[in-house]
């Protein structure tokens, strides 16, 4: 009884096992949803991007501050009273003061709009701006100690036309200027009234209208920017004689500046 328990036994286990196959993995289904997808990288070039889009238009505001420098031909230069005739010292002689530049940079701001046409990765972006533009000078006496230090600034209307390439985030960006000067402020018409009759210190002191340069980058988050550009100033902002009439001085004034500024742009 028990040998025929035994060879039921075995019977039974060899069935079960001669079930057990290898699955057919040449007829099984792939599963593709993990394959590494090929990476596309957008080949298309400025041109044949700015060929396939159409021109759109946006507009926005901007307001910063700015870090400048002045460069005056350096002169010696007689003062002058309200007579228009050179100045005299104690003993007699004529108050001269040598006008020299320095490497100290003076604070303006600016402000203004402007409007945006873009095509594909290029635009081209005029603008209208208010800018107090900033700088110093020195005025030296006769024995070559300083006289004054002037904090100059003065206002000007900007018109600059930028052009520049742009991605989703960053521009770059460059373009002239036209700038429209106007007013000085009150310590450099101080400063110059002692060489200059007062009265011819208002807009008709300045060279205008003149051209600057401007280059810059610029960073978009959303309808909001950040921007940094630099002006060259390329010609002289004035063309004014200064000191007495019977040996003037030209005074030349050339201004450039670093300008960081945020603003909003409505797309």
């Amino acid at each position: 009884m028990h040998k025929l328990f035994l060879v039921f036994f075995v019977f039974i286990s060899s069935f079960g096992m001669a079930q057990i196959t290898k699955p057919d993995t040449a007829n099984m289904p792939i599963d593709t949803s993990l394959k590494v997808k090929p990476i596309v990288f957008d080949t298309m070039s400025y041109s044949e991007e700015y060929r396939r889009d159409k021109w759109r238009f946006s507009w926005g505001a901007r307001i910063g501050g700015s870090r400048g420098k002045y460069t005056i031909n350096e002169n010696t230069i007689d003062q002058v009273g309200p007579s228009g005739l050179p100045v005299l010292d104690q003993n007699g002689k004529i108050v001269k003061n040598q006008f020299v530049n320095n490497k100290l940079f003076g604070t303006g701001y600016s402000g203004g709009v402007f409007a945006r046409f873009v095509r594909g990765s290029f635009f081209i972006q005029p603008e209208l701006m208010y800018s107090s533009k900033a700088g110093k000078f020195d005025l030296l006496k006769n024995d070559g100690s300083l006289y004054k230090r002037v904090n100059g600034s003065f206002s000007s209307l900007d018109m600059p036309l930028l052009i520049g390439i742009r991605s989703n985030k960053s521009r770059v960006f460059f373009g002239p200027t036209v700038n429209f000067a106007y007013k000085l402020n009150n310590e450099m018409k101080g400063a110059l009234s002692e060489f200059i009759a007062e009265e011819k210190l208002n807009h008709q002191f300045f060279n205008r209208p003149i051209m600057n340069f401007n280059v810059g980058l610029g960073f978009e988050f959303g309808s909001f920017f950040f921007d940094v550009r630099y002006e060259k100033s390329i010609k002289s902002y004035s063309l004014q004689n200064i000191g007495p009439s019977n040996s003037p001085k030209l005074f030349n004034l050339k201004a450039d500046g670093f300008h960081v500024s945020i603003g909003f742009i409505h797309k």
